[in-house]
């Protein structure tokens, strides 16, 4: 852990979400001018156990900022609860997990994962819901019975009823299967 701002090389920071929302990051590169960063509030970063500053939020200002061509960025430890809390830890490790799975090591793999603002909400938004509620509402115990009953998918989310899981294949592709509680 760091006080205070750091630059460090945006190439060296790990992430914590698998898209990019278009129409925010439009936003931002309207506003964004890389000789002058003075409106470029640092980037929230968090260790969580891997030696490797993640990004815990501004994965989109990160690759405006990669897009400009800049190579180091400003940052500063996040030490807020919903870091680094019980439930934060978990939460935040399981997103650096889905990041490994789909091979996102850097801000720039992020360039093939730019939605729609109505895919960010379908792909992402929803997709850290049910993630909190299978993590939240569920043991890992539980989690394992319903994964071996369908070997091969992998087990990311259910709903807040715990009535219908969320799986998806080796490709990302989504399956929906209703639970016998």
């Amino acid at each position: 852990m760091f006080r205070g701002v750091k630059r460090i090389s945006i190439h060296t920071l790990g992430l914590s979400q698998i898209y990019l929302n278009e129409d925010k990051l439009i936003r931002i590169q309207g506003w964004f001018n890389p000789k002058d960063l003075t409106n470029f509030e640092p980037l929230p970063v968090h260790d969580f156990g891997n030696e490797r500053l993640t990004l815990t939020d501004g994965h989109s200002r990160a690759f405006a900022a990669y897009k400009a061509g800049l190579h180091e960025i400003p940052v500063v430890y996040d030490t807020d609860e919903i870091v680094t809390s019980k439930t934060g830890q978990m939460l935040y490790k399981n997103d650096i997990a889905w990041c490994e799975r789909f091979h996102l090591k850097n801000i720039s793999d992020l360039a093939s994962r730019i939605v729609s603002n109505e895919q960010y909400e379908k792909l992402w938004i929803r997709r850290c819901d049910h993630a909190y509620n299978l993590l939240t509402k569920t043991d890992e115990a539980q989690r394992a019975i319903w994964q071996q009953h369908h070997h091969g998918l992998y087990l990311y989310g259910a709903s807040a009823d715990l009535k219908t899981l969320f799986f998806e294949d080796g490709d990302g592709r989504s399956f929906e299967f209703v639970t016998l509680i």
